[in-house]
C-alpha cells in the first residue's frame, strides 16, 4: 500500500504543481487516508502488482545492505562510505522543495579528513528524509530556534531556514564548512532576510558551549540558552561517535527541545548502542512517516521525535 500512496501523491503533486506553479506543502493532509480507500477499492489482482513491487524493492534493498562493504583507503582503518544507489531522489543541478530549486553540490569523500572520514561532503538519504518530512510539516522548524548537528553539505539546515525557521545553526567539523557555506551563498535567495543562517564549527568529542552557536552576530545577544529543535541526520554509523553525539545533545537540550534524528541502520552494534543511549537520554517516538507525512522509506530508515527525560 505504502508504494501505491506514494505514487498517488506524486501524481497529484505534479498536476497541481501545473496548475499554480508551485509544489509547496504545509503538512501532511486528508489525501492519505483517501489513497488508502482508492487501495482498499482496487480489485485483488491491481493490489498484487503493488505488493509485488514493495516486495521487490524490499529484497534489493537488504540485499545491496547485506553485500555491502565500505571501502577502507590503504592509509586509514576508517571505512569511507559510498552511495549505494539513493532512494530518495537527488540531483546536484537542482532538486525541487517548497516552491523553490535546493542547489545542493557534493564532493569526494575522503578517509583522510575528520572523525568520520570525510562523510560530511555528501548528501546522505537520512539528511533527505528529514528534509521531505519538514518540508510536508513545516511547523517543526517555523519561528524556531534550531542548530543542526552534522550538517555536511548542508541541505537540511538550508530546507529549514526556507521552511521559516527564525535561526538556523550548521555545525559540522572544520573541513565540511568551506562545502557548507558555499552551499548556503547558493540558495540564499530563497528564505526570508531576517532568517540567520551560521555555519559553525563543532567536533562532538568537545563541543562548544551551546550559547557560542546561538549567538546572533547581527545583534550580539541571545534570546535563550537552548535551542527549540536540533536536528540530527544519519549521523549513527560509526559506534565510536555515538556517545560523543549522545553526550552533545544533551549538553544542548532541556526539557523543552526537541529533537528530530534520522539514520539509517547499518549494522547491529552502532545501532544497539545508539538505541538504548538515546532512550535513556530521551523520551522517544519512532514517527510513522506514511501516517503524518505521506512518506514512504525503507525499514532501516528511521525518524525519531525525541524530548529530554526529566531528572
Amino acid at each position: 500500500m505504502d508504494f501505491y500512496v506514494q505514487a498517488r501523491r506524486e501524481e497529484e503533486e505534479k498536476e497541481a504543481a501545473k496548475e499554480t506553479n508551485s509544489s509547496k506543502h504545509n503538512g501532511a493532509d486528508t489525501s492519505v487516508l483517501r489513497y488508502k480507500m482508492e487501495f482498499d477499492n482496487l480489485s485483488d489482482i491491481d493490489k498484487a502488482r503493488w505488493y509485488k513491487r514493495a516486495k521487490l524493492d524490499k529484497i534489493r534493498y537488504r540485499r545491496e545492505m547485506a553485500t555491502y562493504e565500505a571501502p577502507i583507503d590503504d592509509t586509514s582503518s576508517t571505512p569511507i562510505l559510498a552511495i549505494m544507489g539513493r532512494f530518495f531522489p537527488f540531483s546536484s543541478d537542482g532538486i525541487p522543495f517548497a516552491g523553490a530549486t535546493l542547489i545542493i553540490k557534493e564532493a569526494q569523500n575522503s578517509s583522510h579528513i575528520g572523525e568520520d572520514g570525510g562523510t560530511g561532503l555528501n548528501v546522505w538519504d537520512g539528511a533527505m528524509l528529514l528534509t521531505r518530512y519538514i518540508e510536508k510539516v513545516p511547523n517543526i522548524v517555523k519561528n524556531k530556534k534550531v542548530i543542526e548537528l552534522g550538517s555536511g553539505c548542508g541541505v537540511l539546515g538550508i530546507a529549514a531556514a526556507i521552511c521559516g525557521c527564525k535561526q538556523i545553526v550548521m555545525t559540522d567539523l572544520s573541513y565540511a564548512l568551506p562545502l557548507m557555506r558555499t552551499n548556503v551563498d547558493r540558495n540564499k535567495s530563497a528564505w526570508k532576510d531576517n532568517i540567520v543562517v551560521s555555519c559553525k564549527e563543532c567536533d562532538w568529542f568537545k563541543p562548544p558551549n551551546v550559547d557560542e552557536l546561538l549567538l546572533d552576530q547581527k545583534c550580539k545577544t541571545i534570546e535563550s540558552n537552548y535551542p527549540d529543535v536540533i536536528l540530527v541526520a544519519d549521523c549513527v554509523w560509526i559506534s565510536s561517535l555515538i556517545a560523543p553525539l549522545l553526550h552533545t545533545l544533551k549538553q544542548y537540550t532541556n526539557e523543552s527541545t526537541e529533537v528530530f534524528i534520522t539514520y539509517q541502520q547499518r549494522g547491529r552494534e552502532a545501532h544497539d548502542i545508539f538505541m538504548e543511549g538515546v532512550h535513556e537520554l530521551f523520551h522517544v517516538v519512532d514517527v510513522d512517516t506514511l501516517e503524518e507525512a505521506g512518506l514512504v522509506k525503507p525499514d532501516v530508515f528511521h525518524l525519531l521525535r525525541c524530548k529530554r527525560k526529566v531528572s
